[in-house]
């Protein structure tokens, strides 16, 4: 299908103040209903994903790929499980892990009938650590398989993750070489209870990887050609405070944000496992990267101001903020301030005065409580921090829910993004 330009209803009241809405920016991007976000000049703003780390994956890796589901219906009910061989060569998978022995572009198909609630994530291990073995994620949509992501980005390591919050559903994991030989992998899908929500009441640490969305339209997030999904493990109230309010902003009208960085698989910093750390923090997921909303009603990730290197980073300059949305973007982080849990963002200053016009027109119509208020005005929850002209930083607190009351801020010692 040609893409053709969204622009999000205006139906939470978007206000764009001055500070807020200026011209267009320079990276064009469309957002295309049956696939995304596609660019047509990202420069250098966006993250480099997978294909900028050609070591870890053998001849190339082109990193995040991802597809639509296919449907505009998420569609539940005796049509979401599959029947029996719907996937020529497939075989059941169990809990425990299994062995992996495939010829050169052979290829191992495993089905998961997941159950309602079920998070089922993935995890491929093998060695050599340069194989250049693919990993998908496939869904039945009630009448076919359909591919939602490929990745072949990780030193000796695949993961990726699927979970439909309309119940039951069929996944299959496709496990594929490329010109050499597999021997001696290990493959594991690992089912989880989980359930999207605002509030986490058991087993809130428990490292998940972020789901791939299945429909950005209604899921409220989407991938992009940066997203590597193996840095994208956040802890479980992490990951359903973000598909929670992904979907809540999707049922009013936005379009998707796209989330990068959480944490890796093995929650250590993403870009220790190729000796190349992107950030300070990120660690046992409390960290999480998002873009941000422009005037245009987009949120992909780009610059909304005009930058000057310092000797501490990129910083915005001076009144040149141009095109960004004050009030979407106060909702979006309004969100996860109201949950009870963030204790400190980081956003370069230029663009804080904007959010906090945003945050009080917000609360002002009732679109936010006011108990966020304190976070958008007293400087510490919501702060500068270089290198955050494109996307928003994130941390949520590690402390036991209950901890001053599960209502409270909790502020916790400074840790540099």
């Amino acid at each position: 299908m040609t893409p053709r330009s969204f622009v999000a209803p205006f139906v939470l009241g978007l206000a764009c103040s001055s500070l807020g809405c200026g011209s267009s920016e320079e990276t064009s991007l469309v957002w295309d209903p049956d696939g995304g976000l596609a660019s047509r000049d990202s420069g250098d703003l966006l993250p480099p994903g997978d294909a900028a780390a050609r070591e870890d994956a053998a001849p190339a890796d082109a990193g995040a790929s991802v597809e639509d589901s296919g449907s505009l219906v998420v569609d539940a009910g005796p049509r979401a499980i599959a029947p029996a061989g719907a996937r020529a060569g497939e075989s059941a998978l169990g809990a425990a892990p299994v062995t992996v022995n495939l010829a050169a572009g052979a290829s191992a198909i495993f089905r998961v009938d997941a159950a309602p609630g079920e998070h089922v994530g993935s995890e491929l291990t093998f060695a050599p650590t340069d194989l250049d073995v693919t990993l998908t994620l496939e869904r039945w949509d009630g009448t076919a398989p359909r591919v939602l992501a490929t990745t072949d980005g990780g030193r000796g390591v695949r993961t990726i993750a699927g979970f439909d919050p309309a119940g039951a559903r069929t996944f299959w994991f496709v496990v594929k070489a490329g010109a050499r030989s597999v021997s001696n992998a290990s493959f594991v899908v690992r089912r989880t209870p989980f359930e999207d929500g605002a509030t986490c009441a058991l087993d809130c640490a428990r490292l998940l990887q972020l789901p791939i969305r299945i429909d950005p339209r209604s899921d409220g997030y989407d991938h992009a050609a940066s997203t590597i999904f193996r840095y994208q493990f956040g802890r479980r109230d992490l990951v359903m405070l973000t598909r929670h309010l992904g979907r809540t902003l999707a049922a009013r009208g936005y379009a998707p944000f796209v989330p990068e960085d959480l944490s890796q698989w093995n929650g250590e910093t993403p870009g220790l496992d190729v000796g190349a750390p992107r950030h300070a923090s990120h660690q046992r997921g409390k960290d999480i990267d998002l873009s941000l909303y422009g005037a245009d009603g987009l949120a992909p990730w780009r610059s909304y101001c005009r930058t000057t290197n310092t000797g501490d980073g990129r910083e915005c300059v001076a009144g040149s903020i141009t095109n960004y949305d004050g009030f979407a973007n106060a909702l979006l982080l309004g969100g996860y301030f109201a949950s009870g849990r963030a204790t400190m963002m980081f956003l370069d200053r230029e663009l804080i005065p904007a959010t906090r016009a945003g945050a009080s027109t917000a609360i002002a119509q009732g679109r936010l409580p006011a108990s966020v208020s304190p976070s958008f005005t007293n400087g510490v929850a919501l702060q500068h921090w270089p290198n955050h002209d494109n996307h928003v930083h994130i941390r949520l607190t590690e402390a036991a829910y209950g901890t001053s009351g599960s209502e409270a801020l909790i502020y916790e010692p400074f840790e540099a993004p």
